[in-house]
């Protein structure tokens, strides 16, 4: 798994510290799509994710673990299977896929699935 897909995952479970990480993984006009805001559209721009990503968390998350599973590659998107544990999470648990799509070593576009409704 690249080494940008790691430093992702690992820069959620960090909580606020690990927004800079994610800063320096997402490139200027990045996209993420994500069931989390009820918003239709992508986030457009590096800025606006990490907004979003700001904008999700609460203190309750910062307890997270995310365990990860498959990994699927097909040409330059590279889908990671996960499991999250929290207690900000009903249940304790959530499961879902990220599809990254990567250039020269930076995230250009996130889509966030839930296995879940």
């Amino acid at each position: 798994m690249p080494l940008e897909i790691t430093n992702f995952f690992l820069a959620m479970q960090a909580g606020p510290s690990g927004q800079e990480l994610l800063r320096a993984l997402f490139t200027e006009d990045a996209e993420y799509s994500e069931p989390f805001s009820g918003q239709d559209e992508p986030h457009r721009g590096r800025d606006a994710i990490l907004a979003a990503f700001a904008g999700s968390r609460t203190e309750e998350f910062d307890d997270a673990v995310i365990h990860l599973g498959s990994v699927e590659l097909e040409d330059d998107t590279i889908t990671v299977a996960w499991t999250c544990y929290s207690r900000a999470i009903p249940g304790g648990q959530g499961s879902g896929k990220n599809i990254f799509r990567l250039e020269n070593g930076k995230i250009v576009s996130l889509i966030t699935k839930l296995d879940m409704p």
